[in-house]
């Protein structure tokens, strides 16, 4: 029989937690929360916690999809630095320059971007973050605020698809529920891509989440920390905080841009391929050559993290090869940069890899089981599942850092457990908000992948990112929580529940920023770096705690935000198309 700790399976992600939250010393609580879970399992022995810590280490290390993951890091840092090195930034610099102008234009075109790369979040990271870094420093806008709009905007585009690994993660997890029930799919009448798709409407945190990302950047309304931090960018042009550490910082680890014959090629030609060739092979990976196999069915299949690998290597094959085919550097300067490259990655390795021990002392300890016992067995009417389960995963994900070992650990559970206290009509509900929780903790956890990996391409302060991000993503929960609880009393149709949640967002949003400028004495409506630059928002004033009239002013119909409205419509319209497929 397996060991239960009871309310001591919390200690270790709790503890790394805590420790990262007041110390900023991210490395040293991750590992504090990993020797704690092991030195519980370890019946309190410090020598044999320590041993224990180092054999979890290894296994962490030694795990397939997690060697291939450090790789594929590697030539992704390598890539990215050949980006930068090769003037391939220079060259988009000068081409985008005139059109955007503004920090507000660059949050929007990294949000819209990010609407395009819909088949996988670490890809979405990855070529954002690299496409807007530059552009949206060089304007002005916090680091903190880039590393939000990268985080929040890839997680939900790839979740809702229409073709991502993780629609075929996440279709695998219903199979593995009605596994778990030993109820067949086929006597309900349904598949578990169908009902994946019915459950679309409901996975209302992620709808919630997109929608603002792309209202506080077109609206330039912030609160809580990132208010600050954008007066800070705005006022001053210190886009990160003084003595804040950046997770990466491309410049300083590789040096300037070439100014040698800067191309558009070396910008463009790494992430194309990069989006071919890792597209392609998670296809073809999933057996997507064979007859009678679908994309839905081979990207489920796919091997993700080998896909992504093939992929990442050619990124860096294709910045090796145009940054001496373009003669922006020699051999030597290239064979520099992919090691300095490699550097870029080393402390954001090192925090994955103790991100994912943490999250095995969470699985040696019960973490995600405490929780869940807990939660599930308050004894409330079948009605109210849908935001006990929520609550659930948001807890899992946030101590244990892992979206993906959220749904793994929950769905089995959810989806017997609604079968047997309402019936089939609960499941899509309960696999919806599942899938939206888990992703809030994956956004507000400082020990998740995704926030590490969004925190390196915006070049953030790893801390910094998670403390502007959480007000923003609680904000989305809170929203999605009401309408759950609404659900309960009887309000259980999604097109009430939706429309509902993004206008209580949205009312959100603006009460939430009101309140803060106001108590903060900073302007509602964040002026431009250009607008202060010309005195007319005057600083001084608003230093005084006179903020009348020092409000921003931006033109709503210029074509930045424009085309980015028409795009985002047109791709809910498609998710939406995609979902009635389910039925």
């Amino acid at each position: 029989m397996a060991t239960t700790y009871g309310a001591l399976a919390l200690a270790p992600p709790l503890l790394a937690i805590v420790l990262a939250m007041t110390t900023r010393q991210v490395l040293v609580s991750l590992f504090a929360g990993v020797w704690v879970g092991a030195l519980i399992v370890a019946g309190w022995n410090p020598i044999a916690a320590t041993g224990l810590t180092m054999d979890w280490l290894v296994e962490v290390v030694r795990s397939p999809f997690d060697t291939k993951f450090i790789l594929l890091i590697m030539f992704m840092g390598a890539g990215a630095a050949f980006i930068y090195r090769s003037g391939g930034i220079l060259a988009l610099e000068r081409w985008i320059g005139d059109r955007v102008d503004s920090a507000r234009e660059s949050q929007i075109l990294t949000w819209l971007i990010g609407v395009f790369i819909f088949f996988d979040s670490y890809t979405s990271t990855v070529v954002t973050g690299n496409a807007t870094r530059e552009l949206a420093q060089e304007n002005r806008s916090s680091r903190e605020m880039h590393a939000y709009v990268l985080d929040s905007t890839t997680s939900p585009v790839t979740t809702f698809g229409p073709v991502s690994n993780w629609i075929g993660f996440q279709v695998s997890m219903v199979i593995a529920g009605f596994e778990a029930m030993q109820v067949s799919l086929s006597e309900l009448g349904v598949t578990a891509f169908g009902l994946f798709l019915r459950s679309i409407p409901w996975n209302i945190y992620c709808f919630m989440a997109f929608f603002m990302v792309g209202l506080i950047s077109i609206t330039q309304r912030f609160f809580g920390p990132m208010l600050d931090a954008e007066w800070r960018a705005r006022s001053t042009g210190r886009t990160i905080r003084e003595d804040a550490t950046a997770l990466s910082d491309v410049s300083q680890d590789v040096g300037e841009p070439s100014e040698k014959n800067p191309s558009l090629v070396n910008f463009f030609a790494p992430i194309l391929v990069l989006l071919v060739v890792g597209l392609v092979s998670m296809w073809w990976l999933g057996g997507g050559y064979q007859p009678g196999v679908d994309v839905a069915t081979a990207f489920q299949e796919t091997d993700v993290a080998l896909g992504l690998l093939y992929g990442a290597f050619a990124f860096m094959l294709t910045g090796f090869v145009g940054a001496l085919g373009y003669r922006t550097m020699d051999l030597e300067a290239a064979s520099e940069t992919i090691i300095n490259g490699f550097k870029t990655m080393n402390i954001a390795i090192a925090i994955i890899v103790l991100a994912w021990s943490i999250g095995l002392a969470a699985e040696r300890v019960g973490t995600a089981q405490f929780i869940v016992d807990t939660m599930v067995g308050s004894g409330v009417p079948g009605s109210f599942l849908p935001i006990i389960i929520f609550v659930a995963a948001m807890l899992i994900a946030f101590t244990t850092g892992t979206s993906w070992g959220t749904m793994a650990i929950l769905t089995p559970l959810a989806i017997p457990l609604g079968y047997e206290l309402v019936g089939p009509s609960i499941l899509p509900v309960l696999i919806g908000v599942l899938f939206g929780g888990a992703i809030w903790g994956d956004h507000s956890s400082p020990i998740s992948d995704t926030t590490v990996m969004s925190s390196i391409f915006a070049g953030s302060d790893h801390i910094d990112h998670v403390n502007t991000q959480i007000p923003f993503a609680g904000t989305a929960a809170g929203a999605t929580a009401v309408v759950l609880l609404l659900y309960g009393f009887g309000v259980q149709t999604p097109y009430v529940a939706l429309p509902l949640a993004f206008v209580l967002t949205a009312v959100a949003v603006v009460a939430l920023n009101k309140f803060d400028a106001k108590r903060k004495g900073l302007p509602e409506v964040m002026p431009s770096a250009a607008a202060i630059e010309r005195g007319d928002v005057d600083v001084d004033a608003i230093e005084r705690g006179n903020v009348d009239g020092n409000n921003g002013s931006y033109d709503y119909l210029s074509l930045v935000p424009v085309v980015s409205i028409v795009v985002v419509v047109a791709y809910v319209g498609l998710v939406f198309a995609f979902a009635a497929l389910g039925g």
